[in-house]
């Protein structure tokens, strides 16, 4: 019997008790309801025999029953990647007890091994891989040191990154219906950034070395933040290239300006910047990168020279700013980097108008000095930047200022 003989009994075993009620005869309907119960259950039978038949003859489903649903290698459970191992208490741990000569238990060793043989390819001559707590804590430090390398773009990739940056474009027009569209004429810059080798030491005594681990981690993360972020700090502002093969550098903005032909992007003033000196920068500035533009100097040359601007009203320009707690001239937000030389003022849009691309994660070896009781801890990354453009800058410098080569600037009475 199938679902449709079924059914056709079934209404005929209902019509019939029907109309047996119809006629009165309760006892006979009685019966025709029997009947139909008897039939229901036959049927339940059937269609039970029939699932259970269509299940045995299906193909059995042994992986989703066996395996979980996070795993993906067939019985084992999945593994942590090695970006959330990196940024895992057990690596944090791991890494502090390295540097402290303390053991590893199994889940730091773990954790030491996952990361660095990403990161390092297993080879004994690189260096530990920095947690990722540890190394944002750093950059950090060293950007509130070295604000210029904090406030450019970054990216993070390994090799060698080219950026095509458009240069000059020719000038819309509007034309008559029946006037021909003339060709736009732009020209681009495309930059290379590859990998200059930051590297940077600290000497810590096996005294300090036996801190707590809470104290010791701050300790390495201060006196690695201030070398770090000196050197990267340079590098943004006035790294001189890479040209010199034997000692390559990321290209400095105010590098990348001063050595500009015909130096459009350069003031020099006399002794004492003016209010029109600075203006005049400022007029330099191309009109898309006024947001985000903001003024980098070092300490004396804010207060010695840019808080002493007035204007023709005798009015000083440079401002207290209530919402940061810094100052502001002519709306842009005043920052002291220890980058910058005596004497240069950096107005500039760092995000728009620099990039900075870390080729390699930071790294820290160390070596022991056993005579000394003393230990080298290195700090090692490979970073690479350059100005993407110079309409985004302008830079104003004390006319007796020459470059010495390292870095470093010196006026004409200087080397007298």
């Amino acid at each position: 019997m199938n679902k449709k003989q079924y059914e056709a009994m079934r209404k005929k075993l209902m019509d019939e008790a029907q109309a047996l009620i119809n006629e009165g005869d309760a006892e006979s309907a009685q019966a025709k309801m029997d009947e139909v119960a008897a039939l229901d259950a036959k049927w339940d039978a059937i269609a039970q025999a029939a699932a259970n038949f269509n299940a045995l003859n299906k193909e059995p489903e042994f992986a989703a029953a066996v395996i979980p649903v996070n795993d993906k290698t067939g019985g084992e459970p999945e593994k942590e990647s090695v970006l959330d191992v990196w940024a895992s208490e057990n690596y944090l741990k791991a890494w502090a007890n390295t540097l402290q000569g303390k053991p590893l238990n199994d889940k730091e060793s773990k954790a030491y091994q996952l990361v660095n043989e990403a990161y390092t390819h297993t080879t004994k001559n690189t260096g530990t891989v920095i947690p990722k707590s540890v190394a944002s804590k750093i950059w950090e430090l060293a950007g509130e040191m070295y604000p210029y390398f904090q406030d450019v773009q970054k990216t993070y990739v390994n090799g060698i990154l080219s950026i095509i940056q458009e240069d000059t474009s020719s000038d819309a027009a509007w034309y008559e219906e029946a006037a021909k569209t003339e060709d736009g004429k732009e020209t681009f810059k495309e930059f290379t950034l590859s990998g200059c080798e930051l590297s940077r030491a600290i000497t810590v005594s096996w005294k300090l070395k036996e801190m707590a681990m809470d104290d010791f981690i701050p300790y390495i993360q201060r006196k690695m933040a201030k070398k770090m972020g000196a050197a990267a700090g340079y590098g943004a502002t006035h790294g001189k290239g890479t040209a010199n093969k034997e000692k390559p550098e990321p290209t400095g903005v105010v590098t990348a300006l001063t050595k500009e032909e015909g130096t459009p992007q350069v003031i020099e003033y006399d002794a004492t910047p003016t209010f029109k000196d600075i203006t005049s920068a400022r007029a330099l500035i191309k009109s898309g990168y006024s947001a985000g533009l903001k003024i980098y100097a070092n300490s004396a040359t804010i207060w010695n020279k840019i808080a002493n601007i007035v204007d023709a009203n005798k009015r000083p320009i440079f401002m207290p700013d209530p919402t940061s707690g810094g100052y502001r001239v002519l709306g842009m937000e005043v920052k002291e980097d220890d980058s910058m030389n005596d004497g240069e003022i950096l107005l500039s849009n760092a995000f728009a108008g620099y990039h900075a691309n870390i080729n390699k994660e930071m790294t820290m070896m160390t070596e022991d000095h056993v005579k000394e009781r003393k230990t080298d801890y290195c700090g090692y990354a490979i970073m690479d930047g350059n100005a993407i453009t110079n309409k985004a800058h302008a830079l104003l410098k004390l006319k007796s200022q020459t470059d010495t080569g390292t870095g470093d600037t010196q006026t004409a009475a200087d080397k007298q």
